[in-house]
């Protein structure tokens, strides 16, 4: 008798743990390949960010990645000179943001002197500034209303020894009165030879 309820709870144990197990299996495969048919539909509808960055005036950056990243590279002189247009800002929204840049690393910030800043014609706020290998900044944001353009120029720019600085940094676009905000990466490479 005991030999007979062992085998009937074993059983009855395999039986669950199969079950269970098929269970288990089945439905997470199917709500997986629909979760990814799903993300994958999101994803192809998603429109243009509202920010967005193009090459400035001065035609010293480079654009990338669906023009939410970019570079600015700009020759040094042992003479201060200014380029004021180094990056256009585009809010191509109705919305009012604020931005500003934060930077986040640099190399062989000795090499040149700048004031990066950012401006509309008539106003002009500076953001990050490199002055005998310091690097401060302001963290005071700029409003970037709906439908207009700012720029980001670089100012007093000036070589100080041989070499490249490479400035990495953050322009930081944010929700007025709110704390989300996103990221847009931009370097500034100044290069320098005597």
């Amino acid at each position: 008798m005991r030999r007979v309820d062992t085998d009937r709870a074993l059983s009855s144990v395999f039986l669950v743990l199969t079950l269970l197990i098929f269970m288990l299996n089945l439905p997470y495969g199917a709500e997986a390949t629909s979760h990814s048919a799903q993300i994958a539909q999101h994803s192809s509808t998603v429109g243009s960010p509202s920010v967005i960055l193009q090459n400035g005036a001065n035609n010293v950056s480079y654009i990338y990645a669906d023009n939410t990243s970019a570079k600015i590279q700009i020759m040094a002189t042992n003479i201060s000179s200014s380029k004021n247009y180094s990056l256009n800002i585009f809010n191509n929204n109705s919305s009012s943001w604020e931005v500003r840049l934060e930077y986040y690393s640099c190399s062989n910030p000795n090499c040149t002197s700048a004031t990066i800043i950012l401006h509309n014609d008539s106003f002009s706020l500076w953001q990050i500034k490199i002055e005998e290998g310091n690097i401060s900044q302001n963290s005071t944001y700029y409003n970037l209303a709906g439908n207009t353009t700012i720029y980001i120029g670089v100012q007093n720019l000036v070589g100080n020894v041989n070499g490249t600085t490479i400035l990495h940094a953050y322009l930081i676009i944010k929700t007025p009165d709110k704390t989300t905000y996103a990221l847009y990466e931009i370097t500034f490479e100044f290069d320098y030879s005597a």
